[in-house]
């Protein structure tokens, strides 16, 4: 039998059901060894790390966030925040269905929100996930703003799996593993943002293995 395909029976004849397809990965920032912001996949785009710093991360090493809003409250000043900023890319508007994924490390709950990874902003994005005050998770689509939010919070100063599942029906959000939200999507539904993908920005802790792939 092939490794990778099924025996089922059909009338009474064995067949062979086809193998799931294998994801495929459109980029994955590690953060590891001299260039942390480099993209693990051939051609993808890399990231230009603006002031967070490289620490131990889920996986070999990750990037260490902190809210610019937390610096200064008084007067915040963004040009002070750490973050990870990926220039435009088209294929980082995937066709459905994709997934996008993050490890996350939060210690210290959002004054608003914190950033783990954005692909535009509000009504104008592809897609976002955040971490907002109170420690729920939020994933967002489109231009439609498709929405849905953790009814849960995490925990501070542990590891989380947080990601993003859309599929042209529906958008999902998983914790740790387990369905967290899921709201209706339509297959119309267009992912056309040109800013740049952004990671870490207002986000306090760490954050690493950030994954774009295509299922």
């Amino acid at each position: 039998m092939h490794p990778q395909s099924t025996a089922w029976v059909v009338s009474g004849m064995l067949a062979l059901a086809p193998a799931a397809a294998e994801p495929t990965l459109i980029a994955r920032w590690s953060f590891d060894g001299a260039a942390p912001g480099e993209n693990s996949v051939a051609g993808a785009p890399s990231g230009q790390i603006e002031r967070a710093q490289q620490v131990e991360g889920h996986d070999g090493k990750a990037l260490a966030f902190e809210d610019w809003s937390l610096k200064n409250y008084l007067k915040p000043d963004p040009k002070l925040a750490s973050r990870v900023l990926v220039d435009h890319d088209p294929r980082l508007n995937p066709a459905f269905p994709f997934k996008v994924s993050a490890w996350i490390y939060p210690t210290a709950d959002p004054i608003y929100y914190g950033g783990i990874v954005e692909k535009g902003r509000g009504f104008g994005a592809s897609y976002r996930l955040l971490l907002l005050r109170g420690l729920k998770v939020e994933a967002s689509l489109g231009g439609k703003h498709i929405t849905v939010r953790s009814q849960s919070p995490i925990s501070l100063n542990a590891w989380h799996d947080v990601t993003l599942i859309a599929d042209g029906r529906a958008l999902t959000l998983l914790v740790d593993g387990k369905e967290a939200g899921r709201a209706a999507a339509e297959p119309a539904e267009k992912l056309a943002s040109a800013d740049p993908l952004v990671i870490g920005d207002r986000f306090t802790g760490r954050i690493d293995e950030v994954t774009i792939s295509r299922e």
